[in-house]
């Protein structure tokens, strides 16, 4: 085992993207696991081992553990839609190689990149709590966040796996497609609809703030075992973000609002005639994106700051203002 050398899984991802160049920063060796035809160029230059193969091959895992100090696992299939089986493949039998290869290579900490998903977005007006109840909703990525879960706290129960569980809100920031490209996509074509006017706090995640919470994790003693939520505690609603990024790029603001209720019950029928289609594109609504922007995620982060002394660095404003200049400086292919 060398003591400098870090794994991340999923480097060419957000969250991953962002946490490999802050390693390297502090000093740290890092090695990478990426799939064959991902775009390294920034790790290639960033000096980064790169190890080709995927979550799914558990020979190419174990691999690119040998001799690492600390795996970071931000490697997941995150979406709101596609096959069941691979959602199972990625985030399941990824995570349990992930585990194995930790432990056979004797790392001295793992810190697992889970989900708020894994609640299943409560309606409450109180904090949630790492307390609370897990809610699958029957919705495949939420399952196998859960279930991805269940095998570290597995691990760490009875192998002694050094791992640390860190529960992100709704990440975003440069390089987010989920919650800046579509949305910018959908605002330039007028096509944007709100739920319930944007009224709902976001519970938004600034990714710099989530890489900081992963390099706390990573240190601070009493993490193992732990399970914390991972947010910047802030009330911005849908809509303040939303009209945020319309205005810092000089686009129309969103015009259209449904009720989240109607539009829950629309995505039932529009999910299952995809499913019976078995069409590839995600249908226009699904169960997922309504849960996600049609009621409050309001999380509990008091946990991380009395473990790791995580706090938000990063403000709304200095966060909103780095996601418009990326935009602008990918020339608008978002």
């Amino acid at each position: 085992m060398v003591d400098d050398l870090d794994l991340v899984t999923g480097a060419t991802g957000l969250i991953g993207s962002r946490l490999v160049p802050r390693l390297i920063d502090q000093g740290r060796s890092v090695r990478a696991l990426v799939r064959p035809h991902s775009d390294v160029t920034q790790l290639t230059r960033d000096g980064v081992h790169l190890i080709a193969g995927d979550l799914t091959d558990s020979a190419a895992v174990r691999r690119a553990m040998e001799n690492a100090g600390r795996v970071f696992h931000c490697g997941a299939l995150v979406s709101d839609w596609g096959p069941r089986r691979q959602f199972q493949r990625v985030n399941v039998d990824g995570t349990r190689h992930v585990i194995d290869g930790a432990l056979a290579a004797g790392v001295q900490r793992m810190v697992h990149l889970s989900s708020a998903a894994v609640y299943g977005y409560p309606r409450t007006s109180l904090p949630i709590g790492e307390q609370h109840p897990q809610t699958p909703r029957s919705i495949p990525y939420i399952e196998t966040k859960v279930a991805a879960e269940q095998l570290v706290a597995q691990a760490i129960r009875c192998q002694g796996l050094p791992a640390v569980t860190l529960r992100p809100v709704m990440v975003f920031g440069p390089g987010c497609q989920n919650y800046v490209g579509q949305v910018v996509q959908h605002l330039r074509r007028g096509s944007m609809v709100m739920f319930d006017g944007g009224r709902h706090v976001a519970g938004l995640a600034y990714v710099d703030n989530v890489v900081d919470a992963i390099c706390l994790a990573a240190t601070a003693p009493e993490a193992v075992g732990q399970t914390m939520n991972v947010c910047d505690d802030s009330p911005i609603t849908w809509r303040q973000y939303i009209d945020a990024l319309a205005d810092g790029l000089d686009i129309p603001r969103a015009r259209f609002s449904i009720p989240s209720k109607l539009a829950y019950a629309a995505s039932i029928p529009c999910e299952t005639l995809a499913r019976c289609f078995r069409l590839r594109q995600r249908p226009w609504l699904t169960r997922m994106a309504v849960l996600e922007l049609g009621q409050s995620q309001i999380y509990d982060i008091a946990l991380a700051r009395r473990v790791l002394g995580y706090h938000p660095a990063v403000a709304f404003e200095q966060a909103i203002e780095a996601t418009i200049q990326w935009v602008k400086r990918t020339n608008d292919r978002t």
